[in-house]
């Protein structure tokens, strides 16, 4: 029988779940990804349209059913359904329009963060929180400033998500990327630290990073939003955190001296796993590369102050 309040497709003796705060176009393609990928157990999706998280619910059940999966599945308006959640990804927030920069969206998606952070902390407190919601980067900090929780509990989905553009544009342009990453902000001021990248072919690098940087607007411009991309980044930090697999992936996390920057969360190389951010990859960047990187902190700290942080 479905209530107004949920929709539950039930298995037992199943305990993994994975929440989603935010049951739009990110969120639930998020969640079938991880369904497609994963032996999901359980997933809440959560979102303040209490209808479209009871229907992508039970979208959801009938494609897992169609690939002979059975997790249990609930969506609603009610935060107590991400109780137990190992990890928790936020999306939920306004979207990105045409022409608008990440950090546009800051004053508006900070009050949202807000009261999503309380709300996490009362009813699952244990999780690790993935934040995704743009300006990521600042929301990611805010999340972290609200929650009080370990750092190493919070981070955030960007610089993967701008390195897969980035290889994309490399091999598009004629080269073979076999160890690239960007850092720093995920916006306008991200790079590619050089001194430590490994490109075969022969190719206008400088070109390729510059087209990654931007070519998300033209995504937005031509379909109004990014949703594929990443679905799929995000579906590969969670599988990194609760399979424990310890991977290297560029992520966004407060700073705490780490690179000589504190108190901002920006985009850097960290080992991910069962807690979260396992460790910080301090690589000795080029003097450059370390200055393009507090350049970006410095612009993150800034839109953080005219948030009152």
């Amino acid at each position: 029988m479905l209530t107004a309040m949920i929709y539950k497709h039930f298995v037992v003796g199943l305990n993994m779940k994975i929440g989603f705060v935010g049951a739009g176009r990110v969120g639930s393609a998020s969640a079938f990804t991880c369904i497609q990928h994963m032996d999901v157990e359980e997933i809440a999706l959560v979102d303040i349209v209490e209808d479209l998280a009871i229907g992508e619910a039970m979208d959801l059940a009938h494609a897992a059913s169609a690939l002979d999966k059975y997790p249990k599945i609930v969506g609603g308006s009610d935060y107590s359904l991400l109780k137990g959640s190992e990890i928790i990804v936020v999306s939920a927030g306004l979207a990105r329009k045409p022409g608008m920069s990440r950090l546009d969206l800051a004053t508006k998606n900070a009050e949202i963060i807000k009261d999503v952070a309380k709300k996490i902390v009362q009813h699952s407190p244990e999780s690790k929180i993935l934040v995704v919601t743009n300006p990521m980067d600042v929301m990611t900090y805010i999340m972290w400033k609200e929650t009080g929780k370990p750092r190493n509990e919070v981070f955030g989905m960007g610089n993967l998500l701008d390195t897969a553009r980035l290889r994309e544009r490399i091999v598009a342009l004629g080269g073979k990327p076999k160890r690239v990453f960007m850092m720093g902000e995920h916006g306008d001021s991200m790079f590619l630290p050089k001194s430590i990248a490994e490109v075969e072919g022969d190719l206008d690098l400088n070109r390729a990073v510059e087209e990654a940087r931007f070519i998300a607007a033209e995504v937005i411009r031509r379909k109004g939003a990014t949703i594929y991309g990443p679905a799929v980044c995000i579906y590969r930090m969670v599988r990194a955190v609760v399979e424990d697999i310890k991977e290297e992936i560029p992520t966004s996390v407060v700073l705490q001296g780490e690179f000589g920057i504190s108190d901002v969360a920006v985009g850097v190389p960290v080992i991910l796993g069962e807690n979260g951010v396992e460790r910080i990859v301090e690589y000795k960047f080029s003097d450059e590369e370390i200055e393009a990187l507090k350049r970006s902190a410095e612009i993150l700290k800034e839109r953080l102050r005219e948030l009152g942080y």
